[in-house]
C-alpha cells in the first residue's frame, strides 16, 4: 500500500530585515525535501507579508525566481487547515498537513506567523508564539537566562524615544552601569544586522542611531575580552538531541552580516561561514555548554530545532549564554551532519515534531460549556 503524501507548506520571506537570508535558506532546503513523502507547496511572503504560491525551484537564481513568482500573481490567503489560492475569480483550497517555517527574523520568527498558523489550526515547525516572541527579543532572552539561574554579561536596555527625549541621561545611565568597549544591538533583530562595537561615547551615540533603524528597543552589552563564539543546536520536544559544538571563525571584532552570509561560497547562507566542528575547547567546557543548551531548551520551552549561541573566554574558562535562534540560518544543518543526521533526515525530524505537538494540543479542551447564557 502506497502511503499518502503529506501536503507540506514551505514558508519563506516575510516582513523582516532577514528577508533575503530566508530566500537563500529556502533554496538550500528545497533539495532536502523528500518528494516521495511530501507534496511540497512553496509559499513566498513578500515584504508586506502577502503570500504567493511559487513554482518549483529549478535554478539557483534567486532574483529571477522571486520576480517570476510575483509576476504569476498566484495569491494565497491562509484559512482553516491550509491556504486558499486566488487566481482571478477562481479559488482553490490547498490543505496543509504541516508547514516548514524558513522565515528568519521579523514577523516570521517573533511569533506573529506562529500565531497566525495556530489561529488557522495548521501545524508548523519550531517553537510556539510565546517562546518565539521571547527568543526573538534579546532582552527577554537575557532575563529568561537569569530566571533559570544562568549568568549573562552585564547589559542595559532602553526605548529609542527615551534616548531622543533625554540623550544625556540615557548615556549617563549606560556609562554608570557598563564599561567600554560595548556592543550596541537592535533588541529584536537577527543576523548581526544593526550591531556595532563601540569604544567611546561618540561612537556609542552613532551606533544607537544606527541600531534604531531596525528596532526602537535598544540593547547595550559589555564586551567580553578575547571571547570566542561557540554555537550548539538542540532538537526535540521532551528529551532533546544535542548537536556537537562549533566555533564560527571571524576576521572582524564580531560575526557581522557580511561574514555570515557574503563570505566564502557564494549564496550559501550560514553554510558559507568558516567554522571548526567540533569546537576546539576543553571537553569539560563542551559538556558544560551542551548541558546549558539542554537546560535552556527545556526551561524556556523551545520546540523543534533551535541553535543556541554562547560566548567563551579562554583566560577565565567562563561561559555565557548569548542568544537563541529559533529558526537558525541554513537550519544549522552543518551541526547535525556532524552528528550523522543528514539534511533530509533533519527535515523529517522537524516535521515529525510539528505533527507531534499538534497531536498533543488536540488533547487539550479549549471550550467550557456552562449555563451562563441561560440566565435571564
Amino acid at each position: 500500500m502506497i502511503e499518502k503524501k503529506l501536503n507540506l507548506g514551505i514558508v519563506f520571506g516575510g516582513k523582516s530585515p532577514e528577508h533575503e537570508v530566508s530566500i537563500i535558506t529556502a533554496f538550500q532546503v528545497w533539495p532536502w525535501i523528500n518528494k516521495k513523502k511530501y507534496q511540497p507547496f512553496l509559499i513566498y511572503l513578500n515584504y508586506n507579508n502577502q503570500a504567493f504560491l511559487c513554482p518549483s525551484i529549478k535554478k539557483q537564481n534567486y532574483q529571477k525566481f522571486i520576480e517570476n513568482t510575483l509576476r504569476k500573481k498566484d495569491y494565497l490567503n491562509f484559512i482553516k487547515g491550509g491556504v486558499c489560492l486566488k487566481k482571478g475569480f477562481l479559488k482553490k483550497k490547498i490543505d496543509l498537513d504541516t508547514v516548514l517555517l524558513l522565515t528568519h527574523g521579523g514577523s516570521g520568527e517573533n511569533g506573529q506567523i506562529q500565531g497566525l498558523l495556530d489561529f488557522f489550526d495548521i501545524p508548523y515547525t519550531g517553537s510556539n508564539l510565546l517562546t518565539s516572541a521571547i527568543t526573538m527579543d534579546k532582552v527577554l532572552t537575557k532575563e529568561s537566562f537569569t530566571k533559570i539561574g544562568l549568568k549573562t554579561l552585564p547589559y542595559f536596555w532602553f526605548e529609542y524615544k527615551d534616548f531622543k527625549k533625554d540623550q544625556k541621561q540615557t548615556i549617563a545611565d549606560i556609562e554608570n552601569k557598563l564599561k567600554y568597549p560595548l556592543f550596541v544591538k537592535p533588541a529584536r533583530s537577527g543576523s548581526s544586522i544593526g550591531i556595532n562595537k563601540v569604544k567611546n561615547r561618540k561612537e556609542l551615540v552613532g551606533a544607537i542611531d544606527k541600531a534604531a533603524v531596525f528596532d526602537n528597543k535598544i540593547l547595550i552589552e559589555e564586551s567580553l575580552k578575547d571571547a570566542i563564539d561557540i554555537n550548539c543546536a538542540v532538537m526535540g520536544g521532551s528529551n532533546p538531541l544535542i548537536s556537537p559544538c562549533e566555533q564560527p571563525l571571524s576576521d572582524e571584532q564580531f560575526l557581522s552580516f557580511q561574514e555570515k552570509y557574503l563570505k566564502g561560497s557564494k549564496n550559501k547562507g550560514m553554510a558559507s561561514l568558516s567554522r571548526i566542528i567540533p569546537a576546539p575547547i576543553p571537553e569539560k567546557k563542551t559538556l558544560e555548554i551542551k548541558n546549558m543548551a539542554k537546560i535552556i531548551f527545556e526551561e524556556i520551552i523551545l520546540w523543534g530545532m533551535s541553535r543556541i549561541d554562547f560566548l567563551y573566554q579562554k583566560e577565565t574558562s567562563k561561559v555565557y549564554p548569548n542568544e537563541i535562534n529559533s529558526i537558525p540560518g541554513s537550519l544549522a544543518f552543518y551541526l547535525w551532519q556532524a552528528k550523522n543526521i543528514q539534511p533530509q533526515q533533519l527535515i523529517d525530524k522537524m516535521i515529525d515534531l510539528a505533527i507531534e505537538r499538534k497531536k498533543q494540543e488536540k488533547k487539550i479542551k479549549y471550550f467550557f460549556k456552562s449555563e451562563i447564557l441561560n440566565q435571564g
